[in-house]
This record gives structure tokens, C-alpha cells and sequence, in this order.
């Protein structure tokens, strides 16, 4: 007789049970790095408990009542199959860590019978346990009983005596008193045998066993992750400036990566083992993502030679807008040496590589969601949702991280509130997985001090790449905060204080805090433009009020014009959208009230290269309230004292400045949020309080589509077909669904609901009668609702940031 994993009657395609248990036990074994380890359980027998639970992870799908459910499409109760297969998980588990002992053998088999149970379904420890389960499990373990050779035969271990022994390890019976180690164990964890690493195992390897069976099912075998010299980098930046050192701002640059691989290279091998944590703290200009990307490749290959794999390189970014550019610098060192893939919520599924460009799209996207590249690019949302979450799709990523070079750019982008919750996940993904972290900044947040106050252990200090880093801020004079904020001001008397500062020669940055107030001044220079006041300069605006697709094009338009000098000067109006990462140089730069690290955020686009003259100015500015409605008067206040101090500010001061008032901030931040998830969440393993996690509030935000263009009208079409499509497989339907989309996604912009309250906005179901979660613009009303100057029409002008 022949056992299926998966069978479809329509096609015939089927996929042999024991080729599957096989197939997922051994590729979820290599994909082990020798780093991982826990306190009670060493690495060789993380490999034994995982090669236990991934083998016999469906092992209930050989009863009679599954094999007719695939064959017949006869369902009942008695046809499911995880809980069956999670009892022979715990028993076998046991039975293979015989050395470990009680209690902590006891809660690792725990942890592989919640793993396989739940592997089709999201994690939980909560109410396991009614009545109705047992006579399912008892009528399931009864028929696998009779025909148990038969199972061991298929599966090629009929003379195996562990195998042969398992049936009488699944002692139901006892199981259904057994309230020490069985029926009460959720609550033993979350107790008496309260440990944070059962969290970091449990998730571990409940991410290898899904994203394992996924990829088997769909096909797929794991890739090698590969790698390259890390001097290809540096042929990679010859190239780009034609083997010319062309302005001192690109010398600081060379001078600066060549320090930063000079103290990787002092490490030595013990230390290479050890360090887990490294920071570059430089300016802003500076050359962090190509130095960043020199050192992991040099890490990477020294890991290889001293612990004998080859870590995968995940650099994560706060802003979708700046991944581009770090996708095409990357694409541009490895050629078509290693696989660059780009994971962002707006990121089309374009995952090939050399010989795969014909995937069917169902397998793109399995690739793509599990992470399946040499290097990964993602965004700060797509981590850390990954991470603090307990939905099964996105963890089947999250056991990559696991031995991995993680780059965080921009690590001031966090939010305050989170930083001693993700400073004490990462120390403990560190030490329990030795996962590697570049944190990457111009402004060094305390977050791992943050993350250790948490944990109440002392501060364990990083390695700083670039240690001289002070005399990189001391040598820079690019720019110069001058302070304005002693008086509120509105929209009017801020128009009139940059007439009184402004230059007609000069390219100029606005940044405000609120949505209302950017569409405000941009109306006012607006109209001064039109009355001739304001010369021959091109005035644009920037905020998340437009769709994805105009504000690309409004970067790259103005991005253009900034690097013609001959042509004619710029001023943008923008939200945050613009702070961090997007490499635009402006001639003089005005932002309203912000704390500090946003301020220098800003001030990194102006005069970014070096080259237009000396301290050129950044006003800093009090437009109402606008600033308190954004930000906690905690870092308000704290910014304040310092312009209270300080009139001007040149950008030689940055450092000491950002360091004093983050000591400041960490001396008195709330650390309630941080403590709750980390004490609930993550020790008591209340996983769906997880899920309150966010980093980026999303609490009654909707999407609209708005009908903009032809391309727009087509994938909506092309939607509603999908949608309605009546023999297209699933996985094949869901794959094309997220690529249409996220293509779609280049046309929507987010909007808080109580902005739509009155707005007489249609839902996307009225266009054609097809279903879909997001608001809807036609064609015929773009008019109405949608300004191709400034975005989104609403009463209100209310500030939605992200």
C-alpha cells in the first residue's frame, strides 16, 4: 500500500509519505548552524531533538482515516493528524534524551510535542487539554498500533529497535493523569520552571519544523548559503568612483571602512568565537552600508574557517524608500555570486536565481517568505514582526536567524518605548543562537544598555568598528543647528522667518511634523512661486499622503535636480518620510521640533557630501503644538534643555551632545511596555500577548486604493479575476494574490479611520463585487479624494506618519 503526504485528485500529483518525513528530518538537520545551544541542552542534542520531531512530525498521517481523507476526501475528527504525530514527538524525544535530566528532559519533549501539534496552526500553551481530545487520540493511536510494521516497513526501519519500542512509549492512558509533566506543564513552564530560553526554543524549533515541511511540500530543496571575498567590495567602490579619490568627504569615507576592517582583522580567533555584538557609530555620509556589508563578509568568512559554516548576511532598515539603493549597491559587489533577496511589505516577487528564473510564483513566494538567500534585505517591520509575533507564516522565517550576520541600520529609528524589549531579545538570540549583530548608527541609542537594565545583568560593551569615530563628527563641519524654537510660530510666520533665511540660489529641506502642516507650507510657497517671489526653484512635497509610486518619483526627481548644479534650486516639503537613509544633499535644511536624533537625522541631508561650504544652516523651528502631538514630551523635554543651552550647534558637537542626552533618556525611560512583554510574552509564554507587539501603530488604519493610472485599473482587474477564479490551486491562487497586491500597494496610502469617517470613501467591493480588505478610489473621483500634488483629501489634515 502506498502512503501519501499530499495527494491531488484532480492532477494525480501526490508526494510519498516516508519520502517527506525523510526529506524534511534531514534538510531541517543541515540547516543547524553548530552554533545553537541552550542551557540544559548542548548542540548535539539540539541536532538529536530536532532530527527527532522533524522526522516523525506527521507520522499521523499514516491512519486509515487520513490516507482516505487524502484519497476519498472523507473528513472527521479521526482524520487530522498533528496532535497524534505531537504525542509520538514527546515520546520520542524522551526516549532519545534518556541523559538529560528530569525536569528539563520533561520540558523539552514538551517543546516537541507543542512544535509538531501545532505546526499547521499558530503556537499556544493555552487550553490543550478538553475532554473531546483523548477518545480522538485513543481511536488514532489504536489503528497506527495495528498496523505499526507496516509503518516502520514503508518508512524503512522495520529492524529499528527504538522505532519498534516507540508505540509503547505513547502511553495515553497515563498521559491523561499525568499532571506533572504532561497536563500541567504550561503551567510549570510559565512557574516553577519559569526559564527565558524555552521561548527561544520553542520558537526556534517550531520555525525549522514548519519552514522545513513547507519547503518539502512545495518542492523546494534548501539552498547553501554562499559567500565572497570581502574585497569585493572595495573593487565594487573603485569602480563606482573610476579608481579616483574625488572629494575629501569620499577619503573620510575610504579612510573610515579601512579602520573599521582593521579592527575586525586585530580580533583574534578566541575573539572571533566570542564577540557577538559590534557597533558602527559614524556620521551620517559617512559609507555605512557598503563598510557595514565589507565587514559581515569578512566575519562571514573568518566564521567559516573557525566554526565550519557559512552564516547568512539579514540587513534590516527602517524605511522601505532606502532599500533600493542598498539592493543595488549589494547586487552590484556579489554579481551573480550570491542571491540578494529584498523582503519588504511593497517588494514585488521577484526571487530568481541563476537556472530559476522559470519558478512557478507559488514557489517564489515560499522562497521569498522563508528567506531563502545568501543575503537578505528587509525592513526593520518585517524582523521584528517576525520575532515578536506567534502566527505561523511569519516565523517560518525566524530559525534564519539562528547563526546569521544581522546588520541593523539605523538603530535610533526604534521606538523608545521597544528598545529594552528588542536590546534583551537580541542579547538572548546571541547567546542561545549565536546570531552576530552590526548595529549601525549616527546617533548610538543605548539599546543594548537598555536591553541588559532589562535583564538585570551589567552592561556588556560591543565592539565599536570604527572607535575614533569622535574625530570623524570633530573633522566634519558640514552642518549647524540653529535654534528658533523660543517662540511658537504658524504656518504664515514660519513662510516669513525662511523668506528672511532663505537664499534664491539655495536647495532647501522642510521637514514638519504633521501632515496638515506640510500641505499648509507647501501651499504657501505655492502661491509665493506663482507671485514670482520665490524665483526660478522647484518647490516639491514628500509625505506618506501620497502613494508609494508618485513619492519614488518625487525622490528621484528631486534627487536629480540636487545633482545638477547648473539647474535649478529645489525646495521639498516633507514629513519624516525623508530623515532617514535617502541620500539627498540640500544647500540648507528647516525642521520643526523634534527630539535630537531626529533633528541630526534630518541635518544629514544637508550638505551630506561636503560640498557646499561650511556649517550650512538647520533652522529648528516651534510650529504650534505640532511636535507634541508626534513625540513624548520625554524627549522633547530633554531637546529642549539643550537649545536652551546651546543657540548653535555645529556638527562637531553631534556626538557629545547625543550622548549626554541618551544618558539622560535611559536614566529616566518608562520601561513598563518593555517589561510587561518581556516578563509575559516572552518568561511566561503568554505568546498571543505577543501580538500587541507593534512597531509601527496600526490600530484603526485602513488602506485605500486610489484608481490612479492605467497600470492601477489593470491590477485591479487583474485582482478581481483572481479573486473569482474557480480552478486555480490554492497555493498558485495565494501566490498570484500577494503579487497583485503588492503591486497594488504602490497605489494605496494609509489612512487613519477616523479621517473616513465622513469621507463617503467607497469600499474596494463596490468597484466589480469582488471582496477586498481596503478602501477604494475610481477613476472618475480621483479628483475628489486624491490631490497629485499633496496626496489624500480629507477634513482634517490629521498627521498618519508611516
Amino acid at each position: 500500500m502506498k502512503y501519501y503526504a499530499h495527494y491531488d485528485r484532480g492532477s494525480g500529483i501526490f508526494h510519498l509519505l516516508a519520502e517527506h518525513l525523510h526529506n524534511v528530518s534531514q534538510n531541517g538537520q543541515h540547516a543547524i548552524p553548530p552554533t545553537v545551544a541552550f542551557p540544559s541542552l548542548e548542540h548535539q542534542d539540539v541536532k538529536v531533538l530536532a532530527k527527532t520531531l522533524l522526522f516523525v512530525h506527521d507520522i499521523g498521517k499514516y491512519t486509515d482515516y487520513f490516507q482516505s481523507y487524502l484519497t476519498e476526501q472523507k473528513t472527521s475528527k479521526l482524520s487530522s493528524h498533528a496532535h497524534i504525530s505531537a504525542c509520538f514527538a514527546r515520546a520520542f524525544v524522551k526516549s532519545c534524551l534518556e541523559h538529560v535530566p528530569d525536569p528539563e528532559k520533561q520540558v523539552w519533549a514538551f517543546i516537541a510535542y507543542l512544535c509538531v501539534r501545532f505546526h499547521h496552526g499558530n503556537p499556544t500553551l493555552k487550553e490543550l487539554f478538553s475532554n473531546d481530545v483523548w477518545w480522538t487520540l485513543e481511536q488514532q493511536h489504536a489503528n497506527l498500533s495495528q498496523k505499526w510494521i507496516d509503518v516502520l516497513t514503508d518508512l524503512g526501519l522495520q529492524e529499528d529497535e527504538d522505532f519498534l519500542r516507540l508505540l509503547q512509549h505513547v502511553d495515553l492512558c497515563q498521559w491523561r493523569s499525568d499532571t506533572r509533566y504532561f497536563l500541567h506543564m504550561p503551567q510549570h513552564m510559565k512557574g516553577r520552571l519559569r526559564k527565558d530560553y524555552w521561548f527561544f526554543a520553542l520558537y526556534y524549533f517550531f520555525s525549522l519544523l514548519i519552514d522545513s515541511d513547507k519547503l518539502d511540500s512545495g518542492g523546494i530543496l534548501p539552498s547553501v548559503v554562499k559567500t565572497v571575498p570581502a574585497a569585493r567590495v572595495t573593487d565594487y567602490i573603485r569602480a563606482k568612483h573610476g579608481g579616483e579619490i574625488s572629494s575629501p568627504m569620499t577619503e573620510q569615507r575610504e579612510r573610515a571602512r579601512q579602520q573599521m576592517l582593521s579592527v575586525l582583522k586585530g580580533l583574534g580567533d578566541e575573539q572571533i568565537r566570542k564577540e557577538k555584538f559590534f557597533t558602527i557609530t559614524a556620521p551620517t555620509g559617512i559609507g555605512k552600508t557598503l563598510a557595514s556589508l565589507e565587514c559581515a563578509l569578512y566575519l562571514q568568512q573568518r566564521i567559516a574557517e573557525l566554526e565550519g559554516y557559512v552564516p547568512r548576511i539579514i540587513t534590516a532598515i527602517p524605511f522601505i524608500n532606502i532599500i533600493e539603493q542598498s539592493r543595488q549597491d549589494y547586487e552590484a559587489v556579489f554579481g551573480k555570486d550570491m542571491h540578494v533577496l529584498a523582503h519588504h511589505r511593497l517588494a514585488d516577487l521577484c526571487f530568481s536565481t541563476e537556472g530559476d528564473e522559470g519558478l512557478p510564483l507559488d514557489q517564489r513566494l515560499l522562497l521569498t517568505e522563508a528567506w531563502e538567500a545568501d543575503v537578505v534585505l528587509t525592513t526593520f517591520v518585517q524582523l521584528f514582526h517576525s520575532i515578536f509575533t506567534n502566527r505561523n507564516r511569519p516565523l517560518k522565517k525566524f530559525h534564519k536567524l539562528a547563526g546569521s550576520i544581522i546588520i541593523l541600520d539605523e538603530v535610533q529609528a526604534l521606538p523608545e518605548k521597544y528598545m529594552p524589549l528588542i536590546g534583551a531579545v537580541l542579547r538572548k538570540i546571541a547567546e542561545y543562537y549565536g546570531t552576530r549583530f552590526i548595529l549601525m548608527t549616527a546617533t548610538h541609542p543605548q539599546l543594548l544598555e537598555l536591553g541588559d537594565r532589562l535583564l538585570g545583568q551589567s552592561f556588556c560593551k560591543p565592539v565599536e568598528l570604527l572607535p575614533s569615530y569622535r574625530e570623524y563628527f570633530a573633522s566634519l563641519t558640514r552642518t549647524r543647528l540653529i535654534s528658533q524654537i523660543g517662540r511658537k510660530r504658524n504656518g504664515e510666520e514660519f513662510f516669513n522667518l525662511f523668506l528672511d533665511t532663505w537664499q534664491p540660489h539655495q536647495s532647501a529641506l522642510i521637514v514638519v511634523n504633521t501632515i496638515r502642516r506640510s500641505k499648509e507650507i507647501y501651499q504657501l510657497l505655492k502661491k509665493a512661486h506663482s507671485e514670482g517671489i520665490l524665483g526660478n526653484v522647484e518647490i516639491f512635497y514628500l509625505s506618506t499622503n501620497i502613494v508609494p509610486w508618485q513619492r519614488s518619483q518625487v525622490i528621484e526627481a528631486v534627487k536629480e535636480r540636487l545633482d545638477d548644479r547648473n539647474g535649478n534650486p529645489v525646495i521639498l516639503v516633507s514629513t519624516q518620510a525623508i530623515e532617514a537613509g535617502v541620500d539627498l544633499n540640500f544647500d540648507i535644511g528647516y525642521r520643526d521640533l523634534a527630539p535630537l536624533e531626529s533633528i541630526i537625522q534630518t541635518a544629514g541631508r544637508v550638505n551630506r557630501s561636503g560640498e557646499r561650504g561650511e556649517l550650512c544652516p538647520v533652522y529648528i523651528v516651534k510650529l504650534g503644538n505640532d511636535a507634541q502631538y508626534i513625540y513624548g514630551s520625554h524627549h522633547l523635554n530633554w531637546t529642549k534643555k539643550i537649545f536652551d543651552m546651546y543657540e548653535e550647534i555645529p556638527e562637531p558637537l553631534f556626538p557629545s551632545l547625543l550622548f549626554d542626552y541618551y544618558q539622560k533618556l535611559a536614566e529616566h525611560l518608562p520601561m513598563d511596555a518593555s517589561r510587561d512583554l518581556w516578563s509575559e510574552a516572552v518568561c511566561g509564554l503568554d505568546l498571543d500577548k505577543l501580538n500587541e507587539f507593534q512597531l509601527i501603530e496600526t490600530d484603526g488604519v485602513a488602506d485605500v486604493f486610489v484608481e490612479l493610472t492605467k497600470e492601477a485599473t489593470k491590477l485591479a482587474d487583474e485582482y478581481e479575476r483572481i479573486m473569482t477564479a474557480k480552478n486555480m490551486p490554492i497555493y498558485e491562487k495565494k501566490a498570484v494574490l500577494r503579487r497583485i497586491t503588492t503591486a497594488m500597494g504602490q497605489y494605496m496610502v494609509q489612512i487613519r479611520v477616523n479621517r473616513l469617517m465622513n469621507s463617503q470613501l467607497a469600499e474596494f467591493v463596490t468597484r466589480g463585487g469582488v471582496k477586498g480588505n481596503f478602501f477604494w478610489v475610481p477613476p472618475n473621483e480621483v479628483d475628489k479624494f486624491y490631490d497629485m500634488q499633496t496626496g489624500f483629501k480629507d477634513e482634517s489634515g490629521a498627521a498618519y506618519l508611516y
